[in-house]
């Protein structure tokens, strides 16, 4: 029994399945939003329940393929999948005072990252990044502060309502770090200050540029790594299959 549960779950057919599934229902989440006749609305409320079951059928069936039951729990994605999958199973009134269960709902389509191999190694390489980051991030906010109280001391007074403060000049760089229409606050300074460019352009070259390649250079440094050591556990473990067949070579009677 438990073999044919196992072959069913590795089998590619079963895995596409899993995944046609969590697409579908995210196309019946975002039809939901519509507004709807009745009979349509029905209709998706009954394939809602039916992917539920798929899920739950889906869930069990990789729980009894597992040779060791305490091992499912062991693996963080089986524990993500079924923490889904569980919240997929309260009912849900059509109630405003339930709408957080029914926005936790959405996250069903999260299930596609555990059932694709390439966005579970870029989940992974974001986790084991994170320490990384932090420090990176952290540099940037002190960079990102120096940046803003120099804005604040230097046009507090000609522009307040973008650098009357510190806290103001951080939203104010927010927006010229995203590069979201940021010569919009440049200009106006550019017209009472020549040398207001500078400013600028030192702040998008260190941060907008340095800074965000730097992160993305971390995230990929951590990926390559992953990889790396995930081939070794690979092959380590390929090589222990090999002593161990030798091995039992070694005890047949001749």
């Amino acid at each position: 029994m438990r073999n044919t549960l196992y072959k069913l779950n590795s089998s590619k057919i079963f895995q596409f399945s899993v995944i046609f599934i969590i697409i579908l229902n995210a196309i019946t989440v975002g039809i939901s939003t519509y507004d709807l006749n009745p009979i349509i609305k029905n209709s998706i409320q009954l394939l809602d329940y039916a992917i539920t079951v798929f899920f739950v059928v889906e869930i069990l069936i990789r729980f009894f393929s597992e040779p060791h039951k305490r091992d499912f729990f062991k693996n963080g994605w089986n524990i993500f999948d079924s923490i889904i999958v569980f919240i997929s199973l309260i009912p849900i009134p059509n109630n405003s005072s339930y709408l957080l269960l029914r926005l936790l709902r959405v996250f069903r389509v999260l299930r596609l990252i555990s059932v694709i191999p390439e966005l579970k190694k870029i989940i992974e390489a974001l986790i084991n990044s994170i320490k990384k980051v932090f420090y990176v991030s952290l540099l940037l906010f002190i960079i990102l502060y120096i940046y803003a109280t120099i804005g604040s001391i230097l046009f507090g007074e000609v522009i307040p309502y973008r650098w009357r403060d510190v806290g103001v000049s951080l939203i104010t760089l927010f927006q010229v770090l995203t590069l979201s229409s940021w010569e919009t606050v440049m200009l106006p300074l550019q017209e009472i200050y020549w040398w207001a460019w500078i400013y600028f352009f030192s702040f998008i070259i260190i941060c907008a540029i340095t800074m965000m390649n730097l992160l993305i250079a971390v995230i990929v440094d951590v990926t390559i790594l992953l990889g790396l050591y995930q081939k070794q556990i690979i092959k380590f473990q390929y090589q222990l299959y090999l002593q161990g067949k030798n091995q039992h070579l070694l005890q047949i009677p001749l």
